[in-house]
């Protein structure tokens, strides 16, 4: 509320009622404020006697009707609401590739983490990898470089697989010609060589999509030299009666921070993960062959059936652990960021912790008429809080801006004064001028000469 009166000698320009008579209006925010004064509310006019004697003004000594409130050092916070829905948060469409036909999918309900069989394509296993770039490309050639390779060297070791040294970032490689097909022993060529910081060739990164080198790749350094390496691995396989490996056609090529190189030894340990999951030991892995996932998955509802072609929708996948979606209108999430901490109040009317994992960039309009939104994706600091439920509607209390060991009244207790700004009359009858700062839940902070915590001020009825 704000209580808006005058003194009786100082009668306001507009004012229903007989002099000495007060208004009270009711106000939310500071904002509100504003608007009723610019409204044409009445205010308080503070003749020459100033903030003292308290003349024409109601006090809690002379009125015991008059309702005081106290003022408290106190944390102040802003935050707003908003309806969302308990559950496993947005769905990830899994689509499959290649040829073939669906031989097995796993039942709704189902969790999946690395190195364990997502669907089955003719009969061969399709695995799940962890990271956040699919693989792209055939990975088959030796020296190969880049982050799809990472991803491949790091959920093997992950796994337990040894996958030998890589090469450190700054190094250079020359990439190896792929072979017509899957190779039954690749050839070496993994050591790297000091870089001379050439120019980084994209054509040597072996990104034609049947793992061929590009035809720029032809007319790089066909003459160029093997790592040592690989030559004493072309003298062996020649000595053993098999043919040695094509001499090198591709320009060196970089390591740069994030990629890793498809090295012989990581090659062998690719052999040795699908001779454990029942895959073909060729070396060679197809982007179809696996599925890279963001971490464990839970299967929520199917979208193909057995027998059907494998290059489609194959089925829909959340997160594992419970996580609340919130809509927001686009306009309105930028004060929401990643990491944000949250309130989440659940239907048992208890709260639990969460925080906010991701805002979607994508926005979307529900209908014609209606604004667009993004979805607001919250997490729970402590799962056990919410296993007992499954899914429904919850609110997330979302916290803006904090002001901490401040003093704060009732936004009753504020006066609207006829110069401007804000008082608020103690419980003696002094009136004090104020600055406002944060209001939040019926508190406002205040600030001004001789106001004190523990102090106590006039609030409206």
């Amino acid at each position: 509320m704000v209580r808006v009166g005058h003194r009786g000698g100082d009668r306001p320009d507009r004012v229903d009622g007989p002099p000495g008579r007060r208004r009270r209006i009711r106000v939310a925010t500071g904002a509100a404020v504003a608007a009723l004064l610019v409204a044409g509310s009445a205010a308080v006019a503070l003749s020459g006697g100033g903030f003292g004697d308290g003349s024409g003004t109601r006090t809690a000594a002379s009125d015991p009707s008059a309702r005081t409130a106290r003022v408290i050092r106190t944390d102040l916070s802003n935050s707003r609401t908003l309806e969302g829905t308990l559950g496993h948060g947005a769905a990830t469409t899994v689509r499959g590739g290649g040829e073939g036909r669906i031989t097995w999918l796993p039942s709704s309900g189902t969790t999946v983490t690395r190195g364990k069989t997502l669907y089955r394509v003719d009969d061969r296993p399709v695995p799940v990898l962890y990271g956040d770039l699919p693989l792209y490309r055939t990975l088959r050639a030796v020296n190969t470089v880049g982050r799809d390779v990472r991803v491949l060297a790091d959920n093997l070791l992950a796994l337990g697989y040894a996958i030998g040294p890589q090469p450190a970032p700054g190094r250079t490689v020359v990439p190896m010609p792929a072979g017509p097909g899957p190779r039954s022993e690749p050839g070496s060529g993994s050591e790297d060589q000091p870089a001379g910081r050439p120019e980084k060739n994209t054509a040597g990164r072996n990104d034609a999509p049947d793992g061929k080198p590009s035809p720029e790749g032809k007319n790089g350094s066909a003459g160029g030299t093997a790592s040592a390496e690989g030559t004493a691995s072309a003298g062996k396989n020649a000595s053993a009666g098999q043919s040695a490996p094509a001499a090198p056609v591709s320009a060196p090529v970089r390591v740069e921070q994030g990629d890793a190189v498809l090295t012989t030894d990581l090659i062998n340990a690719v052999k040795r993960w699908q001779t454990a999951i029942g895959a073909p030991a060729t070396g060679v892995v197809d982007p179809h062959d696996v599925v890279v996932l963001t971490g464990p998955m839970r299967v929520e509802s199917l979208q193909a059936q057995v027998g059907d072609p494998a290059d489609g929708e194959l089925l829909k996948a959340t997160a594992t652990g419970k996580a609340v979606t919130v809509p927001v209108e686009a306009g309105d999430a930028g004060g929401i960021a990643r990491d944000q901490h949250v309130t989440v109040h659940l239907p048992d009317d208890s709260t639990a912790a969460g925080r906010v994992a991701s805002v979607s960039t994508a926005a979307e309009a529900e209908g014609d008429d209606s604004a667009p939104k993004v979805d607001v994706l919250v997490t729970f600091e402590d799962a056990s809080k919410v296993k007992r439920f499954d899914a429904g509607p919850v609110q997330v209390e979302f916290v803006g801006e904090t002001r901490r060991h401040v003093l704060a009244v009732p936004v009753t207790a504020l006066l609207a004064l006829r110069e401007g700004g804000y008082g608020v009359q103690l419980s003696r009858g002094r009136l004090i001028a104020v600055t406002t700062g944060l209001f939040a839940k019926g508190q406002v902070e205040v600030s001004g000469a001789g106001l004190a915590e523990g102090a106590r001020v006039v609030v409206a009825s």
